[in-house]
């Protein structure tokens, strides 16, 4: 169990708890994308293990989006939809998806596993740093506990449902696309026009 603490000893220890409890979800993520392949991996034991005994959702303000109105959205546009902790994982057209929040800190995410990290090229680590400038527009391209993620980050309060739903489809198509045009399927800015150019002299 987390002992409770007070002044600033939560203050220093606030910023590593929401690191460790991201880390441990996203590796949750990968763990339900694979359970296609490895049946015997039990998601809830995984869930027991890897989240903190004390974590609890966090409580929104007033007049700021919630994990209800995104999760009514996915019940819409997603299948498999399932809240655990306040966290959303479902199916994006066949992709295992996962939504982080925190309304504490103002932001949510959504991810995707794509595969692991130690088994792309420098050539594709090179290419996803590209898209992310060029292709990827609001979506990125992102590595983690070893695994590399679809992404998309924005404030929790000011996200609109024209916008998620956008990044629904733009984090699925960073995952189709991975390996060819690393594009998020909409608008790309001369990605293979770009040559390298001289750094300015200091």
């Amino acid at each position: 169990m987390l002992r409770k603490m007070t002044g600033k000893g939560v203050a220093m220890k606030k910023l590593p708890l929401l690191m460790m409890l991201t880390g441990a979800v996203t590796t949750l993520v990968w763990a339900r994308a694979r359970t296609e392949f490895f049946p015997q991996v039990q998601v809830n034991t995984l869930y027991a293990q890897l989240l903190p005994e004390a974590t609890k959702p966090d409580t929104p303000s007033s007049g700021s989006t919630t994990v209800d109105q995104l999760e009514a959205i996915l019940r819409q546009e997603a299948s498999d939809v399932q809240v655990e902790q306040g966290q959303v994982s479902f199916k994006y057209e066949g992709q295992t998806m996962l939504i982080l929040t925190s309304a504490q800190h103002n932001r949510m995410r959504i991810i995707a596993p794509i595969k692991k990290a130690a088994e792309i090229t420098p050539e594709q680590r090179d290419n996803m740093l590209l898209a992310n400038f060029h292709s990827a527009l609001d979506g990125r391209y992102a590595v983690s506990n070893g695994i590399v993620f679809a992404t998309f980050l924005h404030p929790l309060s000011s996200l609109q449902e024209q916008d998620f739903r956008s990044a629904l489809s733009q984090v699925n198509q960073l995952v189709q696309n991975f390996g060819t045009t690393y594009s998020s399927g909409a608008l790309g800015f001369g990605v293979s026009e770009e040559k390298p150019e001289p750094l300015p002299a200091i």
